[in-house]
């Protein structure tokens, strides 16, 4: 119960990565609002993990929008009173192949780096106030391995260009933040997944499980311990970020991909 009565805010918590953190928070005692696009599986995430309806809500929320973001804050202040975490996991590289730089549109790019860099300033900037005045936070943005040439294999996306660059601007906002927010006494990380292979239903999954056992097994090459992360593996780390273990951690980056 490492975060009883707090109160958390998981973008992206309809599936995947997301939904392995709200799930576990959830575990761990605070009160979670599930936000995603999706609302229909945002609101299936919540009544699983917590089927009395007590500690969560689900919002739907597009990150891009700044209207929508404000209103994700604002349920969850009148829910719960506070806004303690913020786990900004929303994010992709969209559902259009650009394989090479000539294939990036103005669209996608904008689209994605809206999507990835835009969301996650977006939901600090309305939650950031909040927290200033109860002088405590918690912020956790998901990066990814692709900021650092590592991680998970560029098949898996939409545009990996576009998606790398926002996932690497995620890592400079994040330890700049990290010293503004600093003398409030809110703490500001990045996590840094590699291969993580979410579950059944995922694009990812769907794109492992298609693979020849020799492709299959040449993708595990790349990773010395040899496997793919499991979702649960993310959300232990996230949850050490987001709780008082953690006090004194912050501007910084934890890597979470196996010495991939």
């Amino acid at each position: 119960m490492r975060l009883k009565d707090r109160t958390a805010i998981i973008t992206g918590a309809a599936q995947g990565l997301g939904l392995a953190i709200a799930s576990r928070f959830v575990a761990e005692g605070a009160n979670v609002v599930f936000a995603d696009v999706n609302g229909d599986k945002a609101a299936a995430a919540a009544r699983r993990a917590d089927p009395d309806g007590q500690r969560t809500r689900s919002v739907v929320v597009d990150v891009r929008r700044s209207d929508q973001v404000e209103a994700m804050v604002k349920a969850a202040i009148d829910s719960f009173g506070r806004v303690d975490i913020l786990i900004n996991d929303a994010g992709g590289a969209g559902a259009m192949h650009a394989g090479d730089i000539e294939e990036v549109s103005d669209d996608i790019w904008g689209d994605v780096i809206a999507t990835n860099l835009t969301g996650s300033f977006l939901c600090c900037r309305a939650a950031t106030p909040h927290m200033k005045r109860q002088n405590y936070g918690r912020i956790v943005n998901i990066s990814s391995g692709l900021a650092k040439g590592i991680g998970r294999p560029q098949e898996t996306g939409g545009a990996a260009l576009p998606y790398a660059s926002a996932k690497a601007g995620i890592l400079g906002f994040t330890m700049n933040l990290a010293k503004m927010l600093g003398p409030w006494n809110i703490t500001v990380n990045a996590v840094v997944p590699g291969f993580m292979l979410t579950e059944e239903g995922t694009r990812v999954r769907a794109w492992y499980e298609a693979l020849s056992e020799p492709a299959r097994a040449a993708l595990l090459a790349r990773n010395s311990m040899g496997r793919p992360g499991a979702p649960e593996e993310m959300a232990t780390t996230v949850l050490f970020l987001a709780s008082e273990e953690a006090s004194y951690v912050s501007g910084t980056t934890v890597d979470v991909h196996g010495a991939g």
